[in-house]
């Protein structure tokens, strides 16, 4: 009868229109994990009503992921289903499903998929096989039969007895490898015809290998969405990760909402790529920042507020939600301390959410992430290996230079190309033909574009306007009154058009008399636009390196395509700064990424946040604007408009601030 309610409901909801996603709303969250084992022995002792429902009374977030099964594989309910942990002695999760619904807040569950030891032990056949031909202990195979008898049951089974609002589903793409079981290869030869199966990225057909898998993975998780939704549609499913940075392809699977929880250590690094790819998606979207780090093995400690503000920060200006991982101890008790510092960052996050929660681009910058490049290079399946430096290089080196910047991947890009007045690809080996199809049109349209790369010179010659010539070469670049090193290795070419703008040296000084001067950057114009080729992979050099003087030698040759319309902030280098808007506003976002002291390996705490002291900021505006302010933290701000441009000065930056514009 259960089963046949469910039926009927899903019938009415649909009857009635599409179903409501509540994380379209949602802003502010915690999330609190436990990752069950074998050796638990007082799970749920210390949980009760009062004390949960006074702990999210502190923080007050709108909505709450709790633990349900973890990495281990054991869950932390009684279930009927899987492999309860022994050491269960009170349901938690009823507990905080009732707090939850008496406080009107939605309950996601933290679940981890893919990676699931318990059921690996109970049933070695579920295993994926390595490249070895040994079992893996941890990561599940896609082609067994785990999915269809645990993980989907199981996940029923919680919306069945629980009534939870949304899943949060672990250990999945990042835990996903290559299978070599006996099933995946006879599938993939049934699939394509390839009957030499791989085993290495340098054997025949292993590009063809990785996207099957990732296939896969696709399917895997379509199934669990499809049942969840089947049985309550309102209740809103993602696997941590997916279609993120780490997974730029097209999305084909209709998880409702992106997610991921960035590095413990240095989230903000992280927050800043996959903030700026998330929000490009089309979906609603969060990131969870950790509450604790670790340095080395000294164990696992709580941030300060300010850190953690610093951390969400750059979500907020990129129009994201934010979620916090907090853990509670063994037996379900909340740190009631930890708490008021997670309220401290709420009050900081709600003074802000009228001007950062979704908010949508002013086109300025796009950096392409070719999902077509990715995964030529990344560690197979969704892990990044060197795939990401480039991408990230070049994000630096824009935001160092004070421009606003959009991560975008081909299919997305080329649909919105003419709104953005610089495009960058960087060091993308293997775009689609496409998007290489749609690029003269841009520049000769009046759009400025700037490649990078010893591949430019083949794949771009005509539209850099030059040939490739023989050899490489690396050194010194010229910058300001000296030079910075390169680790880069520079096609050399022949100009067929191009103008050079600087050369490669083989001192730090130029040589007195250069007889074939090797071209580091030229400028060619083409129609009403112009293009900037830089010869060497500089943007994975400077991720590696961050060398002022590279910043410098980046920025002079994009300041070569003399590019309009950009907004442009006179900063210190780390300060972001993202140009949004919303309800008619521009919203001007100013992220402070500065720390009080140092960080070093074994110091990775920020405790506190200088001021930026004062800066300015340039603004193209064809009318004069009615009003400018800053919000929310009240900082001097003088303006004045001429000539469609505004000019701001900003009497200073603690974390985060805003420059409205109405």
């Amino acid at each position: 009868m259960l089963v046949l309610s469910c039926l009927v409901l899903v019938s009415q909801v649909w009857a009635e229109g599409p179903v409501k996603n509540w994380h379209d709303e949602a802003f502010f969250g915690l999330h609190y994990d436990l990752h069950p084992g074998a050796g638990d022995t007082e799970l749920g002792r210390l949980t009760s009503y009062e004390h949960i429902r006074a702990m999210l009374e502190k923080v007050q977030p709108d909505f709450v992921q709790y633990d349900c099964k973890g990495h281990p594989g054991y869950s932390g309910y009684p279930s009927q289903v899987g492999s309860p942990s022994p050491g269960i002695v009170q349901d938690a999760l009823r507990i905080w499903r009732d707090v939850t619904r008496d406080m009107g807040i939605p309950l996601s569950i933290h679940y981890s998929g893919v990676w699931d030891s318990r059921a690996i032990e109970l049933h070695p056949e579920w295993a994926r096989i390595n490249e070895k031909d040994q079992p893996d202990p941890n990561y599940t195979s896609r082609l067994s039969s785990y999915g269809e008898e645990l993980l989907i049951p199981q996940l029923l089974e919680v919306v069945r007895e629980y009534d939870i609002d949304g899943m949060w589903i672990d250990g999945e793409n990042w835990a996903s490898h290559p299978d070599w079981s006996e099933a995946c290869q006879k599938a993939f030869t049934e699939e394509t015809g390839i009957t030499e199966i791989p085993r290495k990225s340098e054997d025949p057909h292993w590009l063809e290998w990785l996207a099957f898998h990732r296939g896969l993975f696709e399917k895997h998780v379509q199934a669990y969405v499809d049942a969840v939704h089947e049985l309550k549609p309102e209740c809103m499913v993602t696997s941590n990760w997916m279609y993120s940075v780490r997974q730029p392809e097209e999305m084909t699977v209709s998880i409702d909402y992106l997610s991921g929880d960035f590095d413990p250590s240095f989230g903000s690094k992280r927050a800043m790529a996959e903030g700026r790819f998330m929000s490009t998606r089309g979906k609603p979207w969060d990131l969870m920042a950790w509450s604790f780090l670790q340095t080395k093995d000294q164990g696992w400690t709580a941030k300060p507020s300010v850190h953690l503000c610093q951390e969400v920060s750059t979500v907020l200006a990129q129009g994201g939600a934010v979620f916090i991982y907090d853990q509670p101890q063994r037996s379900g008790k909340i740190n009631e301390w930890r708490q008021d510092i997670l309220a401290e960052v709420a009050r900081f996050c709600r003074q802000r959410q009228e001007f950062s929660h979704r908010t949508t681009t002013i086109p300025q910058v796009a950096i392409l992430h070719s999902e077509n490049s990715y995964y030529h290079y990344n560690s197979p399946l969704y892990n990044f290996g060197s795939a990401n430096y480039a991408l990230e290089g070049a994000m630096y080196a824009f935001l160092e230079k004070g421009y606003s910047v959009d991560l975008l991947n081909e299919a997305t890009l080329l649909t919105r190309l003419s709104d953005y007045p610089l495009v960058v690809i960087p060091e993308a080996r293997h775009v689609g033909q496409a998007f290489k199809d749609a690029l003269p049109g841009y520049v000769e349209q009046g759009g400025r574009l700037l490649l990078s790369g010893s591949q430019v010179a083949l794949q771009y010659g005509a539209l850099a306007g030059v040939r490739q010539g023989e050899g490489h070469g690396t050194g010194w670049l010229p910058v300001d009154n000296g030079a910075v090193r390169t680790s880069a290795h520079f096609q050399r070419t022949e100009l067929a058009g191009a103008l050079c703008l600087s050369t490669v040296m083989t001192e730090q000084e130029p040589p007195e008399e250069e007889e074939d001067p090797l071209s580091a950057a030229t400028l060619h114009s083409v129609g009403e636009g112009r293009v900037a080729a830089i010869y060497g992979d500089i943007f994975t050099n400077f991720f590696h390196c961050r060398y002022p003087g590279l910043r410098h030698f980046i920025g002079d040759t994009v300041e070569a395509l003399e590019t309009e319309n950009l907004i442009r902030s006179q900063t210190p280098w780390f300060v972001e700064m993202a140009a949004r808007e919303k309800d008619g506003r521009k919203l001007i976002h100013f992220v402070n990424r500065s720390v009080g002291g140092y960080l070093s390996p074994n110091r990775h705490i920020v405790e506190s946040v200088p001021d930026t002291g004062s800066f300015s900021i340039t603004i193209p505006l064809s009318e004069k604007p009615k009003r400018c302010y800053m919000t929310p933290d009240p900082v001097g701000l003088d303006w004045s408009w001429r000539d469609g441009v505004l000019q701001a000065n900003i009497g200073g930056l603690h974390i985060h601030n805003i420059l409205v514009i109405e």
